[in-house]
Formats: structure tokens, sequence, C-alpha cells
């Protein structure tokens, strides 16, 4: 009988514990590195300078580039041209985003490459938001 009531009091004070919204993701303390091979979706920044890529892992990371990509968020596919000897290397400054594009070669070379956090994500949501008034 005992037991049946210590399952139930530790059933019930389990329960507001599973209740509760997580927080967001604490950013890791490692640098970034963004491996090619594990690459699992991409988004568009507004504005083409940056592009946001998620991994296998569900991490996210912001891809800066030196300048604007045109056209880059007409694109269905990427690729990354990475300058390391295999699809293990980590995606750094310099290499490079490659897409199709029927008027010019489509190369948008990378500045950094950083974890995308939740201030990042509020910052483009803000200028998606300036960009849809004008």
């Amino acid at each position: 009988m005992t037991r049946y009531l210590l399952t139930a009091a530790l059933l019930c004070s389990a329960v507001p514990a599973m209740a509760q919204q997580p927080g967001p993701p604490p950013t890791p303390t490692d640098p970034p590195c963004l491996r090619q091979i594990s690459m699992y979706d991409f988004k568009f920044v507004p504005g083409n300078r940056s592009l946001i890529v998620i991994d296998r892992s569900r991490r996210r990371y912001r891809v800066n580039f030196m300048s604007q990509c045109f056209n880059i968020q007409y694109s269905l596919g990427l690729r990354f041209k990475t300058n390391g000897t295999s699809n293990l290397s980590c995606v750094s400054r310099g290499d490079s985003v490659r897409f199709r594009d029927p008027a010019s070669p489509g190369i948008c070379i990378i500045r950094d490459v950083q974890y995308q956090t939740l201030a990042l994500d509020q910052q483009d949501a803000a200028a998606a938001a300036a960009a849809k008034q004008q």
C-alpha cells in the first residue's frame, strides 16, 4: 500500500515539471563548426547578405557573405565549396556558396560562420517587417 502511495506522490510531483515550457536552447561555447556533410536545411535572410543553415543535429548556423549575394533567394538548391580536404572540414572564411543562376555564375564568398541566436532571429524578423512596409 505504501508503495502505491509513494508512486502516486512521485507522479503528481513530476507532472508540473513536465508541463513547463522549455526555454531557448543555450548557445554553445565552442567555436561554430558547420560541416558540409551534416547540412540538413537552409533558409534565406532578408537582404541577401546571410543564410541560415540547419545541420542534422538541429543546430542553427548563420553564414554571412562578403557582399550582397544577388538572386540567391530564387535558387532551390545550394552547395558549399570548401577549401578543406574532406566533407568533415568546417565551412570557414573564404569558402563559397554556389547555386544555379542563368544570368551569371552564382558564387557567394563566405565572410564568417556563427551560431544563429534568438537575438539574431529577432533582428531578422524586424528587418523582414521593415522591408515589407516599404
